[in-house]
């Protein structure tokens, strides 16, 4: 199973040079100006332009032996610190390979992203078919399991807050949801802990979340096992056994919190 980014509107040129940098990610090797454009079928001239660029910004190393570019070692610098700042540490990543583990399922630990929800770090399961994932995957927070196990952390008051500002922002993606349903929904999942969904964001696929608090931050995470439907419902029970085990054999380290 494969997910795709959605479409969003952004500055072109800021675009371009993103998707430059996760062609790199992608690809693993030095490569030409001709082979970036052709890859991403941008006009030679723009690729030249905004290559040269990252060269001069020492984010691109160019060898003039073969003319082909690769990332230099500073652009690792920018994200190196965000796995401790998110993760809480290394607490947070024993607790998803603990998860990994026990389930075999795709693990995902998300926050939240406006009126989303977005994967920050995830593992994907060991099935021969399995939840196959990209980190930074975007996922709506009215209308399934992470969003509502996000929305069980938060009162009734401020649900209602921001999904009144999500209808007025007209970027609401579940424009079929009533709130009177999130609100069932996130009391549910409130009063037990966890929350459940299947075929929401993608066909024949269930996941089950549970909110996390990291004490080192101000906000609220989510954790979430995911995989094939019946697989999931199949196993329901002890995912959720195992999720609320997991998590309570961490949180006796005062590093984490229900």
């Amino acid at each position: 199973m494969n997910t795709t980014k959605s479409s969003v509107n952004v500055v072109k040129s800021v675009a371009r040079v993103l998707e430059v940098m996760e062609l790199f990610a992608q690809r693993r090797e030095p490569l030409s100006g001709v082979q970036v454009s052709s890859a991403l079928n941008y006009p030679k001239s723009s690729t030249n332009a905004i290559l040269k660029s990252l060269v001069i910004l020492n984010y691109l190393t160019l060898d003039l032996n073969n003319l082909k570019y690769f990332p230099a070692v500073r652009i690792s610098y920018l994200g190196d610190w965000l796995p401790i700042f998110l993760s809480g540490k290394s607490e947070l990543t024993k607790l998803l390979e603990s998860l990994h583990d026990a389930t075999g399922e795709t693990v995902t630990i998300s926050r939240r992203n406006g009126f989303d929800m977005q994967l920050i770090r995830v593992t994907i399961g060991a099935f021969p078919i399995s939840l196959q994932i990209d980190e930074g995957f975007l996922i709506p927070i009215f209308s399934t399991a992470i969003g509502m196990a996000y929305l069980s952390s938060i009162t009734d008051k401020e649900i209602g807050a921001l999904y009144k500002q999500a209808t007025i922002s007209g970027k609401f993606h579940d424009t079929d949801i009533s709130l009177d349903t999130v609100l069932k929904e996130a009391i549910s999942a409130r009063q037990y802990g966890y929350a459940i969904g299947y075929d929401r964001v993608l066909a024949d696929t269930g996941a089950v979340a549970a909110p996390l608090k990291i004490q080192s931050h101000d906000e609220h995470f989510v954790i979430g096992v995911a995989g094939l439907s019946a697989r999931i419902q199949r196993s329901e029970n002890a995912i959720i056994g195992i999720i609320k085990t997991i998590i309570s054999e961490h949180v006796a380290s005062d590093s984490l919190c229900l």
